[in-house]
């Protein structure tokens, strides 16, 4: 588990899972939104995410402790 520090203010921890990629913890200045995070991690819009196991609006306010959840879309069937 690795640890990213993007700002040193009043902060907040979170844990980005990325599946196939890992977890991270992010330290980030307070408050943050979901969008914020997701650019300054590099997530385009390919891919899923929850917070603590629900579907979250990009301008939800993160807070200390939360699951950032990070998946990308499966795409398939028959052409």
């Amino acid at each position: 588990m690795s640890t990213l520090t993007l700002e040193k203010k009043s902060a907040l921890t979170v844990k980005v899972v990325t599946m196939g990629k890992g977890v991270t913890n992010v330290v980030l200045e307070e408050p943050r939104s979901l969008a914020a995070l997701l650019q300054e991690i590099g997530v385009n819009g390919q891919m899923d995410v929850r917070v603590n196991g629900a579907t979250a609006e990009k301008g939800y306010r993160l807070a200390d402790g939360d699951q950032v959840l990070v998946v990308p879309k499966i795409r398939g069937g028959l052409a």
